[in-house]
């Protein structure tokens, strides 16, 4: 947490995230955004972090200088296929699985999450029809309760623990 704090108080947040393994995608977060600057915090799953944690990067920086990000936003100028953005729902906030890092920084502040959610090759989002297939289940639907997704290495967080 010294990094954390550190980092959020020099840079305005700092990345926390997971390596993928056989047992979970990789995922990557924003710590600090809200309380810096009053921001929705970020996270990106299922591309390695370092990949994940750069594009988060890049949104924080931009929402730093005052670009806002709600979701239904599209953002088609960071990577070379387009991003989504999607609420987070609370019930993925009620355990530490996927953004343990960012509970324990907050406390009992649940700050606002907003899920930058990538496309493939073509352009298609996970919920468009023609997705590529074996895409399928490397992101959560997290503007869906945590309950009402499919059963997954992303329902199972907790288990990792």
């Amino acid at each position: 947490m010294s990094w954390i704090a550190a980092t959020v108080g020099e840079h305005g947040w700092a990345v926390s995230g997971r390596h993928g393994d056989k047992a979970a995608p990789p995922w990557a977060y924003s710590v600090g955004m809200w309380v810096s600057g009053q921001v929705p915090e970020l996270v990106l799953c299922g591309l390695p972090v370092e990949s994940a944690a750069a594009i988060v990067n890049a949104i924080g920086a931009r929402a730093a200088d005052g670009a806002q990000y709600a979701p239904g936003d599209l953002i088609d100028d960071i990577c070379p296929a387009p991003l989504a953005v999607r609420p987070v729902e609370r019930s993925w906030r009620d355990t530490d699985g996927l953004l343990g890092i960012s509970n324990a920084f907050y406390g009992m502040v649940r700050p606002p999450y907003l899920q930058v959610v990538w496309s493939d090759k073509s352009g298609r989002f996970p919920w468009d029809r023609g997705f590529q297939p074996d895409l399928t289940g490397m992101q959560p639907l997290l503007w869906l309760p945590r309950d009402d997704n499919p059963p997954s290495p992303w329902t199972r967080l907790d288990d990792l623990h």
